[in-house]
């Protein structure tokens, strides 16, 4: 069974799954649950035989520190999480993912490179797609050479995401004007 929670943050109603003790699902603040269960049903997750509610979290520490990251706290989130469902190079890219630290990013092409499949750049964005812990596993710092690249909840978030982390937008040399300046606008969910 599939169980989540809400947090409130400061940008809105996050939503935070577990399976089998392990964060399976994370969904970036949203302007209501509704909106959040919505988007929840566009990832790539298993077929859990139920999904419920919690009334109590399984981690309260966790829930804390999504607060305080939205907020502009550097957290980090070494947590167990629920991959087992993914392929197992998704496995490994994910997973390798979560060693980039907070304030810096890779290039697609330097994900595939670290994890032996050098000419596979273009996979490596498709399971940057496929995340289903975004934030928890921070596909927002993969990045393309010379922009963002591509992000599933919209460039506005990646470029808010990374603006939080004090990553320095403005060394990509195409950053189109829609990307917010860090500290001025906030995405629009």
């Amino acid at each position: 069974m599939l169980i989540y929670r809400l947090i409130q943050t400061c940008d809105g109603i996050a939503l935070l799954g577990w399976y089998d003790h392990r964060i399976a699902v994370f969904v970036f603040p949203q302007s209501s649950p509704e909106k959040g269960m919505e988007r929840m049903t566009t990832y790539h997750l298993p077929p859990y035989d139920q999904i419920e509610r919690g009334k109590t979290s399984p981690d309260p520490t966790l829930e804390e520190k999504i607060i305080s990251y939205f907020e502009g706290t550097p957290v980090d989130f070494p947590e167990p999480v629920y991959l087992d469902h993914l392929s197992p190079f998704c496995q490994i890219v994910l997973q390798m993912i979560r060693s980039i630290p907070r304030g810096q990013a890779m290039t697609y092409k330097q994900v595939a490179k670290m994890v032996n499949h050098p000419r596979a750049a273009r996979a490596v964005g498709q399971v940057m797609s496929m995340n289903p812990i975004p934030l928890i596993i921070p596909c927002h710092r993969v990045i393309a050479h010379d922009h963002l690249g591509g992000f599933g909840f919209g460039l506005p978030w990646k470029a808010h995401l990374l603006s939080l982390e004090h990553f320095n937008l403005d060394s990509l040399p195409h950053r189109s004007s829609f990307y917010p300046p860090p500290g001025k606008e906030q995405p629009t969910v």
